[in-house]
């Protein structure tokens, strides 16, 4: 058992940092459990599940679209499945997604006021005791900050294959900050790591307070949530990146 890390305000007390790192250097990746202080995290999800701004993103015709989720939603039905055939047909082709999303934090993006716990976390992934815990579990000393995300999923959201590469941004590691409790295998939504055939390896059912962490670049996806779902599958994500 490794010596207990003290807790640092919004993150929890934990005593397993040796086994963390361990399975991080075996696989590249880990799913941490109790990542937050239990208050903290209720308050991130609670202020998700108010936030009034979301983006419904996707890709038509190989360029990137940010819809707003309430001006779409009041398109004409016949408008909305014609973008919905486009949207799928993009997927038929190659890399795609859909789901909602709202900017947290990044170098060149300004996501003005927030609400405290949202604001909290846009600051930890600029300084403290999240990165140095980053830090300690990859053993990636450079990490300098994290970028980040408010993200939606609901029913027939997905993420197609991919990998996190990007040629500037200087991506260590990727992140998911999960924030949704009783969510079933069945509901879909599963975060899966592929090998390099393409074959599953590893897949992580949504949570609640639960940080997956895995290294850039590593093939992965976002199953499709199940049409029956009435409930959303609620995260932080972003990446972990050098200066």
């Amino acid at each position: 058992m490794s010596p207990p890390v003290e807790n640092h305000g919004p993150l929890a007390s934990r005593d397993d940092l040796v086994e963390l790192r361990r399975r991080f250097a075996e696989t590249g990746r880990v799913v941490v459990g109790n990542i937050l202080a239990d208050a903290y995290a209720q308050a991130l999800r609670a202020e998700l599940l108010a936030w009034p701004r979301w983006a419904l993103v996707a890709r038509i015709d190989g360029r990137h679209y940010d819809f707003d989720v309430a001006e779409f939603e009041r398109l004409p039905v016949a408008r909305r499945a014609e973008l919905d055939a486009l949207i799928l047909a993009e997927a038929g082709r190659g890399m795609q997604y859909r789901y909602e999303r709202h900017p947290l934090y990044d170098l060149d993006y300004d996501a003005g006021p927030l609400p405290p716990a949202l604001a909290g976390f846009r600051e930890l992934l600029q300084r403290g005791a999240f990165l140095a815990l980053a830090r300690a579990i990859t053993g990636q000393a450079a990490i300098a900050f994290g970028d980040g995300q408010m993200t939606r999923y609901r029913r027939g959201h997905f993420l197609t294959r991919h990998d996190d590469a990007h040629p500037t941004k200087r991506r260590v590691a990727a992140y998911v900050l999960g924030l949704t409790p009783d969510w079933g295998a069945d509901q879909g939504g599963q975060l899966q790591f592929l090998d390099e055939a393409g074959r599953v390896e590893d897949t992580v059912v949504p949570g609640f307070n639960t940080l997956t962490l895995f290294r850039v670049p590593r093939p992965h996806l976002v199953g499709a949530v199940a049409p029956f779902v009435e409930t959303s599958r609620l995260s932080v994500t972003g990446w972990l990146r050098e200066a």
